[in-house]
């Protein structure tokens, strides 16, 4: 196993590259920057609360679980919205009603307002799982990785955008921020009017019996295993929000926020410029070989932090544990694209930002006793282990599977 995948990493490098994206895979990634632009509020949502309403500690706790869970809520709608009604009408709805609701949070009324943002939030997870869908429809033929990476660098772009642009508003004023997603949520509406988008199958188009053939398909057990695989990583990956943001302060050797904040605009830039040639190296090895090497990358990437306490050091697992995350949500939504049942898409793909939180409040509830009795390089070194062993356990048994 591995000298096939070494060999095809080479092979990848030298004859091999992620095909030319269609026109429509284009703007399906326009439209998702868009949509990530606009979501400023969540990004920024502890931050934003707390300036904008001027919450108490507590207050500002329970309204950002309520964020987080009228999210996860709206994404579980939306993977059943796609195959309800056309992608162009769920598109205009949601960036309709982001712009709505953005407008009312700055009513000086402050149950209203609240709600309009925990409105917003519902909105923003309606839409997710549509352009994982729209993905799947308009990726070039036998190219659903190359395209399910260049989805996830047009988020990343978003997000980068909107962290440097949306971090210099909040700065200034609260309001600027929200009249500025506010403004990207018209270019979204009328960018959802005018562009030519994928045609995404409904249920009420399909035939009786091939709507409940396609139901009564189970979901293949790779998917299932797939699925479990990647909520090890999305455990791993919880580290960055809550460990990390901590260890850097406890360093000492600068501002924790503003360290964090260069750090999330590393990682956001090396997902812009490595996303392409990394998918080019891994797509010749099969999926659920590149998910265990991204739990090696993110038990390297964080496990090290035991060992390292520069700047430039820690920056430099930035890219290592980025590598895990650039693998990881590609090839487990380009499973769902291609082994999935087209109708059970919609809410695989929903189910994804639901794995991922509930993977890092299982990595919250494990690190904070161990910070407490173990501190923080035994934690470090505890998860990176773990991510080894997984990684290279799961590469083991996928040996052992292609020996039988």
């Amino acid at each position: 196993m591995a000298r096939h995948c070494a060999s095809a990493l080479m092979d990848s490098v030298v004859g091999h590259s992620i095909k030319r994206m269609t026109p429509m895979m284009h703007k399906v990634a326009l439209l998702k920057s868009l949509f990530v632009l606009t979501n400023g509020v969540g990004s920024f949502a502890a931050l934003f609360m707390s300036r904008h309403f001027a919450l108490a500690d507590a207050e500002l706790a329970t309204m950002v679980s309520l964020m987080i869970i009228s999210y996860l809520a709206g994404n579980l709608l939306g993977g059943q919205l796609p195959g309800r009604m056309g992608s162009r009408i769920l598109l205009l709805g949601c960036s309709s009603t982001a712009l709505l609701a953005l407008l009312g949070s700055l009513l000086p009324i402050l149950p209203i307002a609240m709600g309009m943002i925990l409105l917003f939030m519902f909105n923003a997870g309606a839409i997710t799982p549509l352009f994982s869908v729209m993905t799947a429809q308009a990726a070039p033929s036998g190219d659903q990785v190359g395209a399910f990476a260049y989805l996830h660098l047009a988020s990343n772009a978003g997000g980068v955008l909107l962290f440097v642009v949306g971090g210099v508003l909040l700065s200034l004023q609260s309001q600027y921020l929200l009249w500025f997603t506010a403004v990207i949520s018209l270019v979204c509406l009328v960018t959802s009017a005018v562009l030519t988008l994928p045609m995404v199958e409904s249920h009420l188009d399909t035939h009786k019996d091939a709507q409940f053939e396609s139901k009564s398909v189970p979901i293949p057990a790779v998917v299932i295993l797939a699925g479990v695989m990647f909520f090890v990583l999305s455990l791993l990956d919880g580290q960055r929000e809550y460990q990390f943001p901590l260890w850097l302060g406890a360093l000492g050797v600068g501002d924790a926020a503003h360290l964090f904040g260069v750090a999330g605009i590393v990682n956001g830039l090396l997902v812009i410029v490595l996303t392409r040639p990394l998918i080019a190296l891994s797509r010749r090895c099969s999926a659920m070989a590149n998910m265990a090497l991204a739990a090696i990358c993110y038990g390297i990437g964080f496990g090290a932090y035991a060992l390292l306490e520069t700047w430039p050091a820690i920056l430099l697992m930035v890219v290592v544990w980025t590598l895990g995350e650039i693998i990881g949500i590609t090839y487990m939504a380009t499973l769902i694209a291609q082994r999935a049942p087209r109708l059970q898409q919609g809410f695989l793909f929903s189910l994804i930002p639901v794995i991922q939180a509930a993977a890092r409040v299982l990595c919250v509830t494990l690190a904070v006793p161990m910070l407490d009795g173990l501190g923080f390089n035994v934690t470090w070194a505890s998860f990176g282990c773990a991510g080894v062993i997984f990684g290279v356990a799961c590469l083991f048994l996928q040996r052992a599977r292609l020996d039988q």
